[in-house]
Parts: C-alpha cells; structure tokens; sequence
C-alpha cells in the first residue's frame, strides 16, 4: 500500500489468527499457524490500495485502519520507512475480533469471506455513525454496500458507510413480510394505481415498493431507522421507482397521512392501539387499512382474512 505524507494516520492491525474446525464442528478463532495461502487472494497492490482510499473518500483528518493478514507485515513496514511516514503508520499484530477500532473513521479490509463475515457485529458495534468501510474482493455477510467499484486486479471493492442509529428506539424490530402475503394485504386493500399507499414501519421498503411495480400505485414508506431507509431508497433507484414512491425518516406518529389512501401496517397490538386515533382524525373518508397479524382491540375490522402463513389479516376503512 502506497503511503503518502500528506494522507491521514494509518493504523495497520495484521491478523496472527487462523480458523480452524474443532472436533464438535465449531470454527473459534484461535492462535495457530497461518493457513495454507488461498490461491484466490492476492496481497493489495498500490494501485488498487489507492482506489480503496479514493473509494473511502480518505481526508488528511481520517484515521484509517487497515485490517489484513500477517503476510503483508513486512511489505507495509518497508512502505512506511520508504516513504518517511512511519510516524504516522503504527502496526499491530494480534486478533483482529478483539482489536479496538473505536478511533477509525476509515476501515480498510482485506480479509476472507469468513473473517468479514465474523467482523460485522463488531464493526457496527464499535464503528461510530458516519465512519466508512472498504473490503477488497468480499462483502459483508448479508450487510447490504453502499457503493461498489471494479478493482484494477479484477476484482470487486465494497463501501459501506456506518449508519446513524435511529432517532429513538423503534417500538418494533424490523421483520420482512414475504412476498405472497404483501400482495394478499394489497388485494385486500383493492389497491389501484389512483391509491398513495402509505406504509408505516416500512422496513426495507418491499411493500411500498411492491404497490407501485404491480398496481402503479403511489408509495411512501416510513420508518424511524435510517439504515432500513438507506437499503429502502437504494431498492427504489434499482427499480427505477424514484419518481413513483418516496421513505422518509422519521417517527410513524409525527407524519401526516392526510394524502393517503391505503396504509398498511405491521406492527404490534399496543402500537396499533395507539395509533387508532390518528388514523381516525387524519385519513380521509373512504381510506382503507390493512394490518398484518395485529387488530386495533375495540375498533373491529370490516374484514378479517387468513394469509398463507396463518396470520390474520384485518382490513378497515374509513368513514365519515
């Protein structure tokens, strides 16, 4: 990796770690001897190093981490000396699942799929809000990137950037509805492409999203955690839906709803309690809402369906 004077401080933490199989089938990290090369890794070259760095938009006021094997220990050492900047260059040797990155505002990997996949509770743990990570050739897990840029080697480079933390504690964990039952809700609601379906608790954005590309309805999603809003506008761009549906960040009982037609709700008992009233007073005269698996206790639904999952689904509309 070319070093450079002018670039931030560089932190470079070289795994000593190997994972092995344990007789119960387990795979704990341990101490060890390194495991045979794997063919299809190459040490980052200077060039694709830069394009991580460029990637990771790195300022002279980051602090980059660089997070790779042992093999390369001698050639970042020899780098640091050649280019006079070993001041500013510390190296680390150790278990790269206890090291401390609570500095790092650049993180740089060039791991296995297996050490990524095993450092992604511990990146958004310890990472701050905003703090940006690069993996050469792998992703991370199921940790949807930002951005992705062809590497010169051939290769692929992940950018993911730590998201803010939501603005209070959601009164709900996001849980995906599967597809059949998002369309079983839709038809319930007689969805048309004259209806703004308004999703409150949107999630990744599958049932707004869904109500634009089969019914051509009109869509906002709203969801209080701004990584869920991230992947959610990122799924309308690839699905060329920006002009026909919107998510907006913020709290389900602070937006106006009086321009939707159908609202679609998965969320507890004492939330869609809760929100009985506002729906009442903001939705317009023949609005229709459909919860998936939850009522509204004293407020009896018009109709109550069984989806494909076993699950109620209730459907009210409303009128003056």
């Amino acid at each position: 990796m070319r070093m450079r004077r002018c670039v931030a401080r560089v932190v470079c933490l070289l795994s000593m770690v190997a994972l092995y199989p344990t007789a119960a089938g387990s795979v704990p990290w341990q101490k060890g001897p390194p495991p045979p090369a794997d063919p299809r890794r190459s040490s980052v070259s200077d060039r694709v190093a830069e394009e991580m760095l460029r990637l990771a938009r790195v300022k002279s006021d980051d602090v980059v981490y660089f997070l790779g094997s042992s093999e390369t220990v001698l050639i970042m050492r020899k780098a640091a000396l050649a280019a006079g900047v070993s001041d500013r260059v510390r190296f680390v040797e150790g278990d790269l699942m206890t090291a401390g990155l609570g500095e790092a505002t650049v993180v740089i990997l060039d791991l296995s799929p297996d050490q990524n996949l095993r450092l992604e509770p511990i990146l958004r743990r310890m990472l701050r809000p905003g703090t940006r990570i690069v993996s050469h050739r792998y992703g991370i897990g199921a940790w949807r990137a930002d951005e992705t840029s062809p590497g010169s080697d051939g290769t692929t480079l992940f950018l993911w950037t730590v998201p803010r933390l939501p603005a209070r504690t959601p009164d709900i964990f996001f849980v995906p509805t599967p597809q059949p039952i998002i369309e079983r809700m839709l038809q319930l609601a007689g969805v048309t492409a004259n209806d703004t379906v308004y999703d409150l608790g949107s999630g990744d954005g599958r049932i707004v999203v869904v109500a634009a590309q089969k019914y051509g309805a009109r869509g906002v999603g709203v969801e209080i955690d701004p990584a869920l809003v991230g992947i959610s506008r990122q799924v309308a761009r690839d699905a060329g839906l920006e002009s026909q549906v919107r998510f907006v960040e913020a709290d389900l009982f602070n937006v106006d709803l009086a321009e939707a037609t159908v609202v679609t709700l998965f969320l507890s008992h004492s939330t869609n309690r809760r929100l009985e009233a506002k729906l009442k007073r903001e939705l317009r005269d023949g609005a229709r809402v459909v919860s998936r698996q939850f009522d509204m206790g004293e407020w009896a639904p018009d109709l109550t369906v069984r989806a494909e999952d076993g699950t109620s689904l209730y459907l009210w509309t409303i009128r003056r």
